[in-house]
């Protein structure tokens, strides 16, 4: 899912509706690689923080922060019941894959049976299982 973004919304800081395309079919890529082709990952892409695909639900997410540049939130649940976590601030997509890749890969190789990605990154310790608000905006990775 992703907001229409760069240069519909004045708000915009990033593309999102556009980037979205391309960067599917390079995770999409990622995926078959590791043996995953037709994994369900719940994805959003915002072009800014206010939300409007609502990045805070998503698997992995992608809200801009400048054009080409992204925080990178993980962890959320696939039904929508616990929200992601700030992973990166202010990345760039090569630096966003190269994030994703090995756990991606992990994920192929060690995960349980009927295991969402956002539950899969929590089971493993990649990210804590956060219970206050400022542990949810604080980086995890510098």
């Amino acid at each position: 899912m992703a907001c229409v973004a760069l240069p519909t919304c004045a708000l915009a800081m990033a593309e999102s509706e556009r980037y979205l395309p391309t960067f599917l079919s390079k995770l999409e890529q990622i995926m078959s690689d590791v043996g995953l082709p037709e994994e369900l990952i719940n994805i959003r892409i915002t072009g800014c923080p206010n939300g409007c695909a609502r990045p805070y639900l998503g698997e992995i997410a992608l809200t801009g922060k400048a054009v080409g540049r992204y925080n990178l939130n993980l962890g959320a649940d696939f039904s929508g019941q616990r929200l992601n976590r700030l992973y990166l601030e202010n990345v760039d997509e090569t630096t966003i894959l190269n994030t994703l890749k090995p756990m991606i890969e992990q994920f192929a190789a060690e995960r349980e049976q009927d295991e969402h990605f956002g539950d899969f990154l929590i089971r493993v310790g990649i990210l804590g299982a956060e219970r206050t608000p400022e542990m949810m905006h604080k980086p995890l990775v510098d």
